[in-house]
């Protein structure tokens, strides 16, 4: 009701086995408790005459197919009880015959017999089996039905009920990829052709080549069984590094043998695609010839559900003018127009990009020059406009943003019980940290606008804040493994020994609190950070945004910027777009609290959505689960720096540029010592991702820079995309589904996607509406899209050394053990 999506009974457990999640059940028990009160209704009203038919039913089947002998002995049994047990019974039974012999005759004179027993006479042959056909034609047509009906998808699913869908639980997904301990051996990539040794490129300084086969140029073995160790990477094992350790996956005792020995290569990938070859951008590497940017800090933001047409709003785009038809009149129209002109204004700013929609009552003429709200148009930093984000899971999405790798296909996130196949953005400043001299920093003053050397030598601190809580599907473990130094959580914000206790606003919603209850922990962390001589790392998850999209009370009376239904209360959009007012306005706090602590001028802010949202004003299936709008996957990406040229590039990049693209600035910006600087060029080769400081390599010989993304829960449907050509295609893989392909230059918002049952009949229908023209035809991509599709979940389940099954139906109680769920303190915890 709430997603539109199709009932998944084998997760209902998730749901119900925890507080969160019960919460998210509930915020739709409106309309269910409507829904059932008007069963109930129904039924009260109906339920007699139903029973009467059902009697009826009954007694004409009983009729029709047992004689009348037996049927009389029935009725007499019953009469009999009927009479002993009531003693103003008139009735003789004991006139009756009962002797067998004696009855036989009996029935012969059936108008002897007495008046309850008239109606069981034998009937015509011809009326008995004119009444048995009415029972037995219903039967024999729906016994043929069923075994002549497609079992494909999705008449298979149309035709199924309750309970017998509920089979569904106890049975596995036929997919041999789907389940657990598949085949050892993996499938090659499905484009050959691409991988010929003319398109190899050799190695060069820091790149290390690309051999996608396995065999490096100077060696003549087909196997490289381990990585080689680089010299920047101490004996002494450093968490996150562990391929290049050639560690084995502790966490996985049972695959133990099937993926001996599998580390990732980007030698070996024939998805990579390196633009480290290129010059920087022609402004970057001007600004950064006659300027020094200093890049002490780093922030990164996640946005939670923050669709990139929300950041900014934007006049004319398809969701205003979705707004504008719930308005009847011009003034109405006016006033929505106006309320929305201040929606997502620091989003404006910081991007460069504007709403069009006017300036609203903004005046920033208070705020002093140079400030990020007064920075010159040509100022502020890269704005990426088209990035897609690589799952509409949060947690899988942070994992890729966070680590430069590509998420698992599987329900959940199973990757906290996984090795990271790459080390994550803090494992890499710890690494920094490894090689710097232990003892204490003496403060040395340092010129804006430089980094000094004092400062190249700092240490780094990793933290992590949100105000929501991070027991929900492990996360608390997950950030372990990604190396953080420190959390800062709604466990902190609750907990009596906390400096900032207690909270000064109520929790929001069902997560937790709003965000603005981080803010004086932000600013004890650049106060330490000041006196401790260190350097932050700060990456930060907003919350507000989550569903249901609750206000703070400190955010006062929401706007209505739909017209409001006398009915259905208030639009699910409606508040979605308040809770994105706020999260702007916080996102601007932040902005304002760097600048007060005096460390805006050397601070590089990172933004990215973790994932959108889709409504009903884009699709006939709301929210993400397995949901595979452009709405849910197009997400804003921006680097902010007041000392970086303004620079906007439209092309589908993913998070998996975030690491490479902050260690190059890094490099590129002079913001690291010489063996800091080496490190960080040398792992900027390894990442699958480019660097959005160089121009953006969108295909190399024939190889397009493919984009894969995971929808929520993870192992069900896929989104196959590529940065050469402007198509998409949504592909179910472990279960049955709708395969969906949209144009995105001539269909932007997806209105009107071609969708189909199977593959075939999809390249059929895109075939009749394009053409089969050339090599790059859509219905020649939408093949290849396919198998490269396919070959990325099973090379993915490699990669993450994972044998398990990719459904949570298909997996054991044990292996779904806090997963989907939010752990609990206590057992009597509900």
């Amino acid at each position: 009701m709430e997603t539109g999506g199709e009932i998944k009974w084998g997760a209902a457990q998730n749901i119900v086995q925890n507080p969160a999640g019960l919460k998210v059940l509930l915020s739709g028990s409106l309309r269910a408790s409507i829904v059932a009160i008007v069963m109930i209704t129904a039924a009260w009203v109906v339920s007699q005459t139903l029973y009467n038919w059902t009697d009826s039913f009954v007694s004409n089947a009983v009729t029709a197919f047992v004689g009348p002998r037996l049927k009389m002995e029935f009725a007499l049994t019953e009469e009999l009880i009927g009479a002993s047990t009531n003693s103003n019974s008139d009735f003789d039974y004991h006139s009756l015959c009962t002797d067998e012999e004696e009855m036989s005759g009996a029935v012969t004179e059936w108008n002897d017999l007495p008046a309850f027993l008239i109606k069981y006479r034998r009937p015509t042959q011809h009326s008995r089996w004119l009444t048995r056909a009415k029972f037995l034609t219903p039967i024999i047509m729906v016994s043929i039905l069923l075994a002549v009906r497609p079992r494909h998808f999705p008449f298979s699913h149309m035709s199924g009920s309750i309970p017998f869908t509920l089979i569904e639980l106890w049975i596995g997904n036929a997919a041999e990829v789907c389940q657990a301990g598949f085949s050892t051996e993996f499938p090659p990539f499905p484009l050959p052709d691409l991988l010929d040794t003319a398109f190899w490129e050799r190695a060069d300084h820091k790149f290390p080549g690309w051999t996608p086969t396995g065999i490096p140029f100077d060696n003549e073995t087909s196997q490289r069984p381990h990585l080689q160790r680089p010299t920047w990477l101490p004996e002494q094992k450093m968490k996150g590094f562990g391929r290049w350790y050639n560690e084995s996956d502790e966490s996985d005792s049972v695959n133990e043998d099937l993926f001996a020995g599998v580390n990732y290569d980007p030698r070996n990938d024939p998805l990579k695609i390196s633009n480290m070859n290129q010059d920087l951008l022609e402004s970057l590497a001007k600004t950064l010839e006659n300027h020094k940017v200093a890049i002490r800090h780093v922030v990164l933001l996640s946005l939670e559900s923050t669709r990139k047409d929300v950041f900014p709003f934007k006049k004319d785009s398809h969701l205003h003018k979705q707004i504008m038809k719930t308005h009847t009149s011009n003034e109405n129209r006016a006033k929505a127009n106006f309320e929305l002109s201040k929606l997502t204004r620091n989003a404006e700013l910081l991007t460069g990009e504007s709403s069009g929609l006017g300036e609203g009552d903004m005046d920033f003429s208070s705020a002093r020059p140079g400030s990020w709200r007064n920075l010159r148009k040509d100022m502020g930093g890269i704005n990426i406009v088209g990035a897609s984000t690589g799952s509409t899971s949060s947690l899988k999405s942070i994992i890729g943003s966070h680590c430069g790798v590509q998420p698992l296909p599987v329900d959940f996130t199973v990757e906290v019980g996984r090795q990271i196949y790459q080390p994550c953005l803090p494992n890499i400043l710890n690494l920094f940290n490894h090689n710097k001299h232990p003892q204490a920093q003496e403060h040395q003053s340092k010129a804006k606008g430089s980094v000094s050397e004092n400062v190249k030598s700092m240490s780094w601190k990793s933290v992590y804040l949100q105000s929501i809580t991070d027991q929900y599907d492990h996360q608390d473990r997950l950030n372990q493994n990604m190396g953080l130094d420190e959390v800062i959580v709604k466990n902190t914000l609750s907990n009596p020994s906390s400096k900032h206790y207690p909270p000064s606003e109520k929790e929001s919603n069902y997560f937790g609190y709003p965000e603005t209850q981080l803010k004086p922990y932000l600013k004890d962390l650049f106060r330490q950070a000041e006196e401790k001589n260190q350097r932050l790392f700060l990456s930060h998850l907003t919350g507000s945004t989550h569903h249901p999209w609750n206000t703070p009370e400190a955010f006062g009376e929401t706007v209505d910027y739909l017209r409001q239904s006398h009915w259905g209360g208030e639009h699910p959009l409606n508040r979605y777009l308040n809770t994105i007012k706020y999260a702007d306005g916080w996102i601007g706090e932040i902005m304002d609290l760097l600048e007060e602590m005096d460390v805006a001028e050397e601070t590089l802010v990172v933004m990215v959505g973790d994932h959108g949202w889709a409504f009903q004003e884009d699709s006939h299936a709301r929210g993400t689960f397995e949901n595979g709008h452009i709405s849910n996957l197009r997400v804003p990406l921006l680097f902010h720096h007041p000392a970086l040229p303004r620079i906007q590039l439209e092309l589908n990049a993913t998070s998996l540029s975030i690491v490479p693209t902050i260690l190059d600035l890094l490099t590129q910006t002079e913001s690291l010592n010489e063996e800091d600087a080496e490190i960080a060029s040398s792992l900027t080769h390894q990442y699958e991702g480019q660097s959005l400081i160089r121009p953006f390599v969108r295909e190399r010989n024939g190889r397009q820079q493919w984009n894969v993304g995971v929808l929520n829960a993870g192992g069900a449907v896929l989104s196959v995309s590529s940065a050469a050509v402007p198509y998409r295609l949504v592909l179910p893989v472990c279960k049955n589904g709708v395969y969906r392909f949209t144009d995105n230059l001539l269909d932007p918002h997806e209105q009107d996607p071609l969708e189909e049952n199977n593959i075939e009949e999809l390249v059929n229908s895109v075939a009749r509406k394009y053409g089969v023209a050339t090599t790059d035809d859509p219905a020649t991509w939408v093949v290849d899209a396919e198998k490269v599709g396919k070959w990325w979940g099973v090379e993915m389940r490699r990669r993450w050394r994972y044998g398990g099954a990719a459904l949570q139906n298909d997996r054991k109680p044990a292996e779904m053990a806090g997963l989907g769920k939010v752990k609990k303190e206590h057992w009597w915890n509900t």
